[in-house]
């Protein structure tokens, strides 16, 4: 029986990107995406974080694409009674993906399917209310205590008092919603999928953790259909402080992967979803198939060598390197990262030859900027969609690009702009490797050496004739 998995749907939100085509049409035509972040990130042009580092000062920022239609969804107000926007974001994500697959949310027969999505609880609306009323609000006590030490007690708890007014009302609702498990479980029902549905962290590698755990599902038998998703919400001033803290945030207007010039990473917002079946399960309803799952890798990188997860993947399904003509990399922007990608990538498809197969390259985070958890959906969806339309799709070009990628001796190189994706050998089918990196410390930690961990999804295309 055919292992792979087909992915017959699919929906995102980036910036300025309401869905896949959006995005295809702002990669293939270089668009930039990015702004001047909001006045949530709280913070002027250049001032430096907790960590003396500096702030970005473009943004991949959804804006209006974040405000969903909760009525649509079927939301008593009481499940979501915190007001985490998140719920409803990702909740239609799933619905979108679910509608481009032909199928309906709110079916009245339950279906065997399952959902898997890649998303950590921020700080929202429902998880700090109720550090507002216990941890913050005993921290804001003990703090007048240290300046007002004669202050008598009534005074201080006509003071709590008063803050516990101003303060919006808890609730166990938004409490459970805080922390993701309760808002799947919802998409889960409102989609009629009888199956798990569970919220997986894995930082960066999130969307390929979801994957990896949607594709058992389908090839175990647990599901027919599975739901596999990633999100990453509008960042504010306090995720920026974290983020800085472990990556290195760009000084410059324009994110360009791969640059002799690249200073560090621009953030980005946004999610997807996947709409999963096997393929011989989408083959016989006629739907449409934008590409085909065929293998997926997560691990460690010993001495931070990312080839060994490439590698991995390419090997759990006997592909040859030469055979693949896309790599949607990780190009972050942070120089360490994409020099030790680089060094990834030329090792296994090596030195080129004359009339030997080359492998294009590029990385979506220019357009979109980088959307952590959400990075490698929007990588899949990318690749995807250049997988269905045959074309090799262009990165936001550096006007110094690294040498490695730009020495003839290079199988890799960097794509400047949209071309046919040809392929040779008419019985190879066009293959593409989404890659993924955490910001995992590459130091030595003792007498041993800590790489960090990534991922690589390994697409192919559909043979059979295809649905318009």
């Amino acid at each position: 029986m055919d292992s792979s998995i087909a992915i017959v749907g699919m929906s995102c939100r980036f910036a300025g990107c309401a869905n896949p085509p959006a995005l295809w049409e702002a990669v293939t035509c270089g668009k930039c995406m990015l702004s001047v972040p909001g006045p949530d990130v709280e913070r002027p042009h250049g001032a430096r974080s907790l960590f003396d580092r500096p702030y970005p000062t473009r943004i991949g920022q959804l804006g209006d694409l974040f405000s969903c239609v909760q009525a649509m969804q079927n939301f008593p107000r009481q499940i979501n009674a915190g007001e985490n926007q998140d719920l409803y974001f990702a909740t239609q994500l799933a619905f979108d993906a679910l509608g481009d697959a032909s199928m309906r949310a709110h079916s009245r027969e339950l279906i065997r399917g399952t959902v898997r999505l890649g998303y950590a609880p921020p700080f929202n609306a429902s998880t700090v209310n109720w550090l507002q009323h216990t941890a913050f609000l005993d921290q804001t006590l003990d703090i007048l205590r240290r300046f007002l030490p004669n202050a008598p007690e009534s005074a201080l708890d006509e003071v709590k008092a008063r803050l516990v007014e101003s303060l919006p009302t808890p609730n166990a609702a938004s409490f459970l919603l805080g922390s993701g498990f309760r808002f799947v479980s919802w998409i889960a029902r409102e989609c009629a999928f009888a199956g798990a549905a569970t919220i997986l962290d894995a930082g960066n590698l999130s969307l390929a953790a979801a994957l990896l755990e949607a594709v058992r599902d389908l090839r175990t038998g647990d599901a027919d259909v599975s739901l596999a998703g990633a999100v990453t919400s509008p960042i504010g001033r306090s995720y920026l402080e974290g983020l800085s803290g472990i990556t290195r945030f760009s000084s410059r207007p324009v994110l360009e992967p791969f640059s002799q010039d690249a200073d560090g990473t621009i953030p980005g917002e946004g999610g997807a979803f996947f709409v999963l079946k096997r393929r011989e399960d989408a083959l016989r309803d006629h739907d449409r198939i934008y590409a085909l799952v065929r293998a997926i890798s997560i691990g460690h990188n010993p001495e931070g060598d990312g080839s060994r997860m490439i590698a991995q993947a390419l090997q759990r399904t006997g592909i040859e390197p030469r055979t693949v003509g896309l790599v949607e990399a990780d190009g972050s922007g942070v120089p360490e990262q994409e020099a030790r990608e680089v060094a990834a990538i030329q090792k296994i498809w090596g030195e080129h030859r004359a009339g030997g197969p080359l492998v294009g390259i590029g990385s979506i985070k220019g357009n979109i900027g980088h959307t952590f958890k959400a990075a490698m959906a929007a990588g899949v969806v990318k690749t995807a969609l250049a997988l269905y339309r045959r074309v090799l799709p262009p990165q936001i070009m550096p006007e110094r690009p690294l040498e490695a990628l730009s020495n003839l001796s290079s199988s890799a190189y960097l794509l400047a702009e949209p071309r046919p994706w040809l392929v040779g050998d008419a019985a190879a089918p066009r293959r593409a490797v989404v890659t993924g990196d955490n910001f995992d410390p590459t130091e030595s930690i003792g007498d041993a050496s800590s790489g960090g961990r990534s991922a690589a999804i390994v697409l192919e295309e559909e043979p059979e004739p295809r649905r318009s």
